[in-house]
C-alpha cells in the first residue's frame, strides 16, 4: 500500500526501540503513521488512557514481574476497551488466548518491519470495519429509542380510543317494562369492530342491535362511531313521531352507508331488533349478520331465519322485517360472529363453528346475567382467550316471567 493512499493513522509504540525490529519506528513513519512512543509501561498506559491512537505495537515482557505484569495486562485491557488494533512481541501464552475476539495480533519478535506493517493493515481494516459496525449499532440504537417512543405514544393513543369507545355503549339499561339485558362486550384488541346499542325508543317500545364492522382494528372502530350515529329509531315531527320498522332502519343506514363510498373491503352486518314491551311481539331484521336465536323457557334454541345482504356496498338493498311473539321466560340471543371463532377446534369435533352452540345448550337454562357470566368464563377457559381472533359481543334479552 502507497504512502499517497493510505490515511494518516496514530501508532503508540511501548517499549524500547531495540525490542523492535531495526529501523522500525523510522519505516513506520516513512509510510504516514504519526507515531507515539513511550519506553516504559506506567507511561504507555497513561498515554492509551488519554491519547488518541488507532494502533498500538508493545513488546511483551521478556521476564514477567509482577510489576510488569499487572501493567502489561493493563494495557491490553485498556485496548480491548477501546476496541483498537494491537501487535504484541511475544509468544501467546494461555491467558493471551482468551483474547481471540479483540484486534490484539500476537507476533514472533523476530517479525520483521514489513511484515509489522502488513499486520498493521489488516487489524486497521478490521478496525475500521468494527468502527462502522460500533456507528451502525448506535444509529439502530437511536432508532430503537425513537421507535419505542413512538409505540409508547401508540399504546397510550389505542388505550384512550378503546375508553372512548366504551364510553359510547349503552349505560344504565339492564331492565324495562318486563325485559331485562345481558351483554358481554369483549374487543380483539384496545378496539372493536363490534358497537351493540341498547334503546328506549317510547314507552312501549325498546330497541337493541349489533352491528360488526369488517375487521377490529382502528379501521373498523372508526366505521363503529359512525353506526352509532347514524342508526336512527324514529322519525320525530313537531307533535308526533314514527317508529321506523327493523328494514327501514338497515335501509338508511345502509343508504348512509354507502354515500360514504366507503371502499370495496369495508362493509358491516348488522342485526337489529325492535320489541313492544307491552305485547311483547318482537320484529327483527339482518344484513349479513349470525341469525338471532330464540331460547324457550325450557332452554331449547332456535334460529330465526330472515334475509339480508351486506351493509354499505349497494344502494336499495332490502332488509325484510320477521316477527316472531315473545313470551314469559323466552330469551333471545344475537352476537357477533367473532363468538364462532372464540372457542378452539376440539379434536373430537370437525367444525369448531358449532361448538359454541353446544356452549349455549349447556347454559340455556340460566337468567340472562347469569348466562353471561358463564359463558364469559368458558371463554376464559379457552386456550386463545388472551389472543382473540376476532371481536367478541353477545346480547341477551330476556322475558320476565
Amino acid at each position: 500500500m502507497s504512502t499517497s493512499i493510505e490515511r494518516s493513522l496514530q501508532l503508540l509504540l511501548v517499549g524500547d526501540d531495540a525490542q523492535l525490529p531495526p529501523s522500525t519506528r523510522e519505516y513506520l513513519a516513512a509510510q504516514g503513521y504519526q507515531i507515539n512512543a513511550s519506553r516504559e509501561y506506567q507511561n504507555g498506559l497513561a498515554l492509551a488512557e488519554t491519547a488518541a491512537f488507532d494502533a498500538m505495537i508493545i513488546p511483551a515482557p521478556t521476564h514477567r514481574s509482577d510489576s510488569e505484569d499487572e501493567l502489561f495486562e493493563k494495557l491490553l485491557r485498556t485496548v480491548e476497551v477501546q476496541g483498537k488494533a494491537a501487535i504484541v512481541l511475544g509468544k501467546t501464552t494461555d491467558r493471551d488466548s482468551g483474547r481471540g475476539h479483540s484486534l490484539i495480533d500476537y507476533a514472533d519478535p523476530t517479525v520483521s518491519k514489513e511484515e509489522i506493517r502488513g499486520r498493521l493493515s489488516v487489524l486497521l481494516k478490521y478496525h475500521d470495519v468494527l468502527e462502522g459496525f460500533e456507528r451502525d449499532l448506535d444509529n439502530m440504537q437511536r432508532l430503537f429509542k425513537q421507535l419505542n417512543t413512538q409505540f409508547t405514544h401508540v399504546d397510550q393513543e389505542m388505550r384512550l380510543a378503546g375508553r372512548l369507545q366504551n364510553a359510547f355503549l349503552p349505560r344504565g339499561i339492564t331492565s324495562f317494562n318486563g325485559v331485562r339485558f345481558a351483554t358481554i362486550y369483549r374487543p380483539a384488541s384496545f378496539v372493536s369492530g363490534d358497537i351493540y346499542d341498547i334503546c328506549r325508543v317510547d314507552e312501549d317500545h325498546i330497541a337493541f342491535y349489533i352491528a360488526d364492522a369488517v375487521g377490529h382494528g382502528m379501521a373498523a372502530s372508526l366505521l363503529t362511531m359512525f353506526i352509532k350515529n347514524a342508526v336512527v329509531s324514529k322519525k320525530v315531527y313537531e307533535k308526533q313521531y314514527e317508529i321506523f320498522d327493523p328494514n327501514e332502519t338497515l335501509q338508511l343506514l345502509n343508504q348512509k352507508l354507502c354515500d360514504q363510498e366507503l371502499p370495496n373491503s369495508q362493509f358491516v352486518t348488522a342485526c337489529y331488533c325492535l320489541l313492544n314491551t307491552k305485547t311483547l311481539n318482537l320484529r327483527f331484521a339482518r344484513a349479513g349478520h349470525p341469525y338471532p336465536m330464540l331460547v324457550t323457557s325450557d332452554g331449547s334454541i332456535s334460529e330465526l331465519k330472515s334475509p339480508g345482504g351486506l351493509l354499505g356496498l349497494f344502494e336499495g338493498e332490502d332488509f325484510p322485517s320477521e316477527s316472531v311473539q315473545l313470551k314469559p321466560g323466552q330469551k333471545i340471543i344475537i352476537y357477533s360472529d367473532g363468538v364462532e371463532l372464540a372457542f378452539e377446534k376440539k379434536e373430537e369435533r370437525e367444525d369448531e363453528l358449532t361448538y359454541y352452540r353446544e356452549v349455549l345448550d349447556d347454559i340455556s337454562y340460566l337468567p340472562a346475567e347469569q348466562m353471561a357470566r358463564e359463558f364469559s368464563r368458558q371463554l376464559d377457559n379457552e386456550a386463545g382467550s388472551l389472543t382473540p381472533q376476532d371481536d367478541v359481543t353477545l346480547l341477551i334479552l330476556e322475558v320476565n316471567d
